[in-house]
C-alpha cells in the first residue's frame, strides 16, 4: 500500500568492499538504480561528523527523481554510528532516509526521531517494515487538518500540508489537551505562533544556524534568494547547511521560491560534473547548494557568491566574483534588537523577530506591485516593466534605509523582474498580461 507521506523509506550502509549501498527500501522498487546511487551518497556526512564517537545527524537534503509528477524529493536522513568491536573500522554507519514531496521539517525530523529510538541494532529491517507498514495505514493528507499519527506506541501530531501551526510528540497513546497545554514551553509556543504564517520552511532556524558574523548581512541573504541568485554555502555539518538554505528560503515568506537548491550536496552527485562545467563555461544556473566538503572552494571556485560558515574559514565571508554587487547594505540596527543568548529558548525568540522583519519586509516588496496593478481602472491588468520602474521610483518602503541610493531600489525591482520568483508570483495572479516581453 502506497502512503501518501512518504514516497520511499531507505536503509543506507555503509560496506567496508563497496562503500555506501542502499541495503533496504520500501516501496520496493520505488528509486531508480540512478536515484539509489544519489542517495546512498547524500545519506552520508561529507564530513567527520563524529571522529571515533557514537551517535546520530539529522538534516535535508534534496534529489532529482526520474519520472512521475515530482521533479525533486526531499529526503530526511537520519544518520546514525556505532561503536561495533567486529567491524575493522571500529563502528558501523547507516543512515535512515525517509523521501517526500511534502516540507514538513520538523515533523519528520520528529519521526526519524521516534523512529530511531524504537529500533534495535540487531533487527533494524524489521523494525523499519513494521514502521513503514503502520505509515501505508495513516490517513492521507489533507489542508489545515490536524492529525494524530501513531508509530510504534506514539503518536505525533500534526497539521498539513501548507503550513504548521503545532508539532507535538507525546509518548503516550491518548493525548488530552490539557496534557499538551502543560508541557508546551515558551520554544513551542513560540513555534506555534511562527508556523501559522503562510511560507516554504517556516520552522528552520536561520538565527540558530548562521554564525553571528553572518547576521549582518541578512538583507543580502534576503536579496540572493528573492533574486534567485546562484550561491553556495559551505557549513561545518549537513544540519548546519541545510538549515542555513531552507532559513534563508523562509526569509522571502509569503512570495514562494521558485529557483533549484540542494541543501545538502557531495562531489558524487551525478550532477557534479554538469555543474562544475557549467560554471567553466559561465552559464548561470538558478541553483543554491549547500556543502560541508572543503574541496568544493577549489572545484566550485567560479561560483558566483560562496558563503562561508564553516569554522575552517579565518572568518564567516560572503565572497562575490567578479563585478557583483548587492543592492541592499548590512543591517546591524535588527542585530541590536537581539536579546542575549543564554539557552535555546532565546535563540528561538531571536529567529522569530529576524522571521517577523523579513516577512514584513517582503509584503512590502511585493505590495509595490499590488498597488501598480490597483492603479488601473481595467479588471484585467497589464504589467509594463519600463511603466512599473517609473512607478517605483515614487514609492518609498519602510527598508528604503538599507539601500545607498534609489537607483538601487530600482534595480533591485529590475533584478526580481527577471526572475523565475517573479514568473510564479505573475503566475498565481489571476487576470494579469505582460505588456512586453521582459528581457
Amino acid at each position: 500500500m502506497l502512503s501518501q507521506w512518504i514516497e520511499s523509506i531507505c536503509l543506507v550502509k555503509f560496506d567496508i568492499e563497496i562503500g555506501q549501498i542502499v541495503e533496504w527500501t520500501q516501496p520496493l522498487q520505488s528509486i531508480t538504480d540512478q536515484e539509489e546511487k544519489n542517495i546512498s551518497m547524500l545519506a552520508f556526512p561529507d564530513s567527520n561528523a563524529f571522529s571515533q564517537n557514537e551517535g546520530h545527524l539529522k538534516y535535508v537534503f534534496r534529489v532529482r527523481r526520474s519520472g512521475g509528477k515530482n521533479k525533486f524529493s526531499l529526503g530526511f536522513a537520519l544518520f546514525m554510528q556505532r561503536k561495533d568491536e567486529d567491524n575493522p573500522r571500529g563502528y558501523t554507519q547507516k543512515s535512515i532516509v525517509i523521501l517526500t514531496n511534502l516540507p514538513l521539517v520538523t515533523f519528520y525530523y520528529n519521526l526519524l526521531e521516534l523512529i530511531y529510538t524504537n529500533i534495535k541494532q540487531g533487527c533494524l529491517k524489521a523494525q523499519l517494515q513494521y514502521a513503514y507498514e503502520q505509515i501505508s495505514n495513516w490517513e492521507k493528507p489533507q489542508p489545515n487538518k490536524l492529525f494524530n499519527l501513531q508509530i510504534f506506541n506514539n503518536k505525533i501530531a500534526v497539521e498539513v500540508p501548507h503550513y504548521l501551526k503545532m508539532q507535538k510528540v507525546d509518548s503516550q497513546m491518548n493525548v488530552e489537551l490539557q496534557e499538551v497545554l502543560e508541557e508546551l514551553t515558551l520554544t513551542n509556543m513560540i513555534q506555534f505562533d511562527d508556523l501559522r504564517d503562510i511560507g516554504q520552511f517556516q520552522e528552520a532556524n536561520i538565527f540558530a544556524a548562521l554564525p553571528h558574523a553572518m547576521l549582518v548581512h541578512l538583507p543580502k541573504l534576503w536579496e540572493l534568494i528573492v533574486t534567485n541568485q546562484q550561491f553556495m554555502v559551505i557549513a561545518d555539518s549537513p544540519y548546519q547547511c541545510s538549515e542555513i538554505i531552507l532559513g534563508m528560503i523562509s526569509l522571502i515568506s509569503p512570495m514562494k521560491y521558485s529557483g533549484d537548491y540542494r541543501p545538502y550536496f557531495t562531489i558524487y552527485d551525478k550532477e557534479f560534473q554538469q555543474i562544475n562545467q557549467e560554471l567553466e563555461n559561465s552559464i548561470v544556473r538558478n541553483i543554491i547548494i549547500g556543502v560541508t566538503n572543503p574541496f568544493f572552494l577549489k572545484a566550485f571556485k567560479k561560483f558566483p557568491i560562496i558563503i562561508r560558515c564553516d569554522s575552517q574559514a579565518q572568518q564567516n565571508r560572503l565572497l562575490t566574483q567578479g563585478n557583483k554587487e548587492f543592492f541592499l547594505q548590512d543591517d546591524k540596527q535588527t542585530l541590536k534588537m537581539m536579546i542575549p543568548i543564554k539557552n535555546e529558548e532565546t535563540k528561538t525568540i531571536n529567529n522569530s523577530l529576524i522571521k517577523k522583519i523579513y516577512r514584513n519586509m517582503s509584503l512590502e516588496f511585493i505590495g509595490l506591485f499590488e498597488m501598480y496593478f490597483a492603479s488601473q481602472q481595467n479588471q484585467v491588468k497589464k504589467f509594463d516593466e519600463k511603466e512599473f520602474l517609473e512607478f517605483t521610483k515614487n514609492c518609498k518602503v519602510s527598508f528604503q534605509d538599507l539601500f545607498e541610493t534609489k537607483q538601487k531600489f530600482v534595480k533591485l525591482y529590475q533584478t526580481f523582474i527577471r526572475s523565475s520568483n517573479f514568473v510564479t508570483y505573475l503566475n498565481e495572479r489571476k487576470n494579469v498580461y505582460i505588456a512586453k516581453n521582459i528581457i
